[in-house]
């Protein structure tokens, strides 16, 4: 593993872009088979054995034509089977929270001492903890001995000890309570060694796929989901399902966050819509909503939204027109909690006007829908949405907006709300609209417009001419290079006006430019860690039959799925990534791959046997690697005894690999 990470330094300093290849439409083509790697490298998480043949077999332009319309792509069945266990993928997400919020009473599984005091009637509650010594003492003369002894468990040390009689009595209770309950937590929590015989025990730890396979098969369900949620990563991956079961029983509502991160790997590794796939990724980051951020009083609720807002808000658009994608992120409740709009409201619209909040109806609209909690909140106008819609997601920070329309946007989109954490459905709720008149980017929008106005916002911003040069430049970024052509973002643009948004039509205009097949933009690109971790994972044929190690991988390398904090998702450049620690990260995933060493994941080295260094590197990088790569690989393992699956590793983990 030293020669692996002393090799990888030397790859870490070169992984940046090749100085002095500036895309530009008239630089060199590259070659057909270029073509077709680079089209493999952009339009999918990196080419699987075989892909380029197939390419070659349909034809370049006729393989994007498919990929620009996936609904006529037969899936791949291997993607079904793995999706299957993970539900909440299916589920509506009202039936998320109602089957992954965690019970109220399972809290109360070990009863708090208090308790019994609590229970205790009025007068003697009030003589146990605040009457006189004598008048406790008395109070507790009557109990009988069992509850007496709960109560003495539960009282004060500071109250215990002004009661003379029972001070000794109280103190052995309170350590035969500490005892119950940690028996209790101990029953609740077994360790390794309370499920199994010492024999059993070191057969669970072997790391040995059989053995370990022998001693979990044959404990009854509950012990052993117990048991596979404390064996290591390596030996979990035996048991994705009971894995997976005994996560959720210890953390029920991060279920859905945890099945969607699993699906993101299973999809970008199987699915035979790749671009679709890419697009996914491309606008949920465009998009971006943390699941992490709690919402007012309720903990981890954006974990419970956000597998319906991938797959509700951004999947069903991502070739469809902008304005559609843009209106499903504004009303989902994911991004109206994330950004705050549920609780922007008019100045005093609680309090006067003709849509004040009242017994009933208002306006046919239920009172009911006022969000939970919301009453208790300062009440005022809230802009991050009205800011973020325009500087993130539309015109971009230099799209001509000023101060006074983020106000004026905010104010369109008051009412734009949530019904209720139990029901999160979007709602718009009259009684928080502001209904004057506002001025956005020069166009009136009337008083009295109610929720329309939001619409007209979205209307004003989705065809405006520096959201398609915003939205133009960010893919051309993405799927070109890091400074693309401003001719191409040009042309795009162009498209993006002349369709209304049309999201496919812009992705051709790219595909089919010079730009795109040029020498400037080969290898223009940095993977970002989900495309690394899942080209490496395609390159070597690999079979993934539990993604949740390769998961916690991705986040090692730089990128927590579904977990970055800031509005503006992660930057779509390439230093984003190239941290030495996140560099060496991913020379470490790569020999991990290669080696058999990955967790759920499984690669057959054979395939290398025989093989020259160029030639593994070929079959893996789809092209002939530099001699930059190769002469690397060569000083590294000079002397050495070494397996083809060393020289894999290295080939994955080179900057020929980290680029695409």
């Amino acid at each position: 593993m030293k020669r692996v990470v002393s090799i990888a330094v030397a790859f870490a300093a070169v992984i940046l872009p090749r100085p002095g290849r500036a895309a530009d439409p008239s630089e060199r083509k590259l070659s057909p088979d270029l073509q077709i790697v680079q089209a493999l490298n952009r339009l999918t998480f990196g080419p699987r054995p075989g892909d380029l043949e197939t390419v070659r077999r349909i034809g370049l332009a006729k393989w994007i034509e498919q990929q620009l319309h996936p609904d006529q792509i037969p899936e791949n069945p291997v993607l079904a089977e793995r999706l299957k266990p993970l539900e909440t993928l299916r589920l509506p997400v009202s039936e998320v929270i109602a089957k992954y919020s965690p019970d109220q009473n399972m809290g109360m599984m070990i009863e708090s001492p208090f308790m019994a005091i609590n229970k205790l009637p009025q007068a003697v509650r009030a003589k146990v903890f605040n009457g006189a010594a004598e008048d406790r003492t008395a109070a507790l003369d009557a109990m009988d001995p069992e509850l007496r002894a709960r109560v003495l468990a539960a009282l004060p040390e500071n109250i215990a000890a002004y009661t003379p009689k029972y001070k000794d009595e109280a103190e052995k209770a309170r350590k035969a309570l500490q005892e119950q309950q940690q028996a209790q937590i101990r029953k609740l929590n077994p360790q390794l060694q309370d499920l199994l015989k010492p024999d059993e025990l070191a057969d669970a730890r072997s790391g040995d796929k059989v053995r370990v396979e022998a001693v979990i098969t044959k404990l009854d369900p509950e012990k052993r989901l117990a048991a596979v949620a404390m064996l290591p990563p390596k030996s979990q991956a035996f048991f994705p399902e009971y894995r997976r079961q005994a996560r959720m029983k210890r953390a029920p509502r991060l279920a859905a966050s945890d099945d969607l991160k699993e699906a993101r790997l299973y999809r970008a590794v199987y699915s035979n819509r790749q671009l679709e796939e890419v697009l996914v990724d491309y606008w949920f980051n465009h998009f971006n909503v943390d699941a992490t951020k709690n919402v007012g009083m309720v903990a981890n609720l954006g974990h419970l939204l956000i597998g319906s807002y991938e797959r509700d808000a951004i999947r069903p658009h991502v070739l469809g027109h902008f304005k559609d994608l843009l209106l499903a992120t504004a009303r989902h409740p994911a991004m109206l909690y994330y950004l705050d709009n549920w609780e922007s409201v008019a100045p005093d619209s609680f309090d006067v006007g003709p849509f004040a909040p009242r017994r009933g109806n208002i306006n046919g609209v239920p009172n009911s829908i006022i969000p939970n909690g919301l009453e208790r909140l300062s009440h005022g106008l809230n802009e991050n949405y009205g800011r973020e819609v325009m500087e993130l997601h539309t015109l971009g920070v230099k799209g001509g907006y000023t101060q006074a329309d983020v106000i004026a946007v905010a104010r369109c989109f008051t009412g734009w709300t949530v019904r209720n954490p139990e029901n999160p459905e979007f709602v718009f709720a009259p009684f928080m609209h502001d209904f004057g008149e506002k001025t956005v980017l020069g166009h009136k929008i009337p008083a009295g417009g109610g929720e329309d106005d939001g619409l007209k916002v979205i209307d004003i911003l989705a065809r405006h001419p520096s959201t398609a040069k915003f939205i133009s430049l960010g893919l051309a970024r993405h799927f070109v290079s890091d400074n693309p052509p401003q001719a191409l973002v040009d042309r795009m643009a162009q498209t993006f006006l002349k369709t209304d948004g049309d999201l496919r039509a812009v992705m051709e205009t790219m595909f089919r430019s010079p730009e795109f097949f040029s020498q400037g933009a080969w290898e223009a690109r940095v993977k970002s860690p989900l495309e690394m971790a899942a080209s490496t994972i395609r390159a070597t044929g690999g079979e993934m039959t539990d993604a949740w190690a390769t998961v916690q991988k991705v986040s090692d390398m730089g990128e927590a799925l579904y977990g970055k904090l800031e509005p503006t998702g992660y930057p779509d450049v390439a230093e984003t990534w190239l941290s030495a620690t996140a560099v060496i990260a991913r020379m470490n995933f790569a020999a991990a791959l290669a080696l058999g060493q990955m967790p759920g994941v499984s690669v057959d080295p054979s395939r290398w046997q025989g093989m020259a260094n160029a030639a593994i590197a070929k079959e893996l990088l789809g092209h002939d690697a530099s001699a930059q790569t190769l002469d690397a690989i060569a000083a590294g393992l000079a002397g050495k005894n070494y397996s083809p699956a060393v020289v894999a590793s290295l080939v994955l983990g080179s900057p020929d690999f980290e680029r695409r």
